[in-house]
């Protein structure tokens, strides 16, 4: 990574529990800095090490219900942190920081059904 950008990949995946050798040829193919994925269909008591790799940290806002879902993965070497999770919506904020400090990113993963009303 540049220290003033980033590679971001946006994934729509539709579950992705059945299709994570999929989502990671599609990573390894483009070596994206962040993935943001949405209609991630996982739960709870889904563990993040039985669909992501350790390359990465992955944060989660499940629906635990079908359908669903948003993640943020970051590569390891990228110093971030969670910014907050919205309880009621399925959206989550990620802060990662560049090399040089004065570039900082908030990295937004939100997910809005269809027939959801806003």
């Amino acid at each position: 990574m540049e220290e003033n950008s980033l590679v971001l990949l946006h994934v729509n995946w539709r579950s992705i529990l059945n299709k994570s050798l999929d989502f990671w040829n599609l990573v390894d193919t483009y070596n994206p800095d962040v993935v943001i994925g949405t209609e991630s269909w996982l739960r709870e008591e889904i563990s993040n090490a039985e669909v992501f790799r350790d390359d990465y940290k992955t944060f989660r806002r499940d629906r635990n219900a079908r359908g669903g879902g948003v993640f943020i993965c970051v590569k390891n070497y990228i110093p971030c942190a969670e910014l907050w999770v919205d309880e009621d919506f399925e959206m989550l904020a990620v802060e990662a920081k560049g090399r040089d400090p004065k570039f900082t990113w908030d990295i937004i993963g939100i997910y809005r059904a269809p027939n959801e009303d806003i």
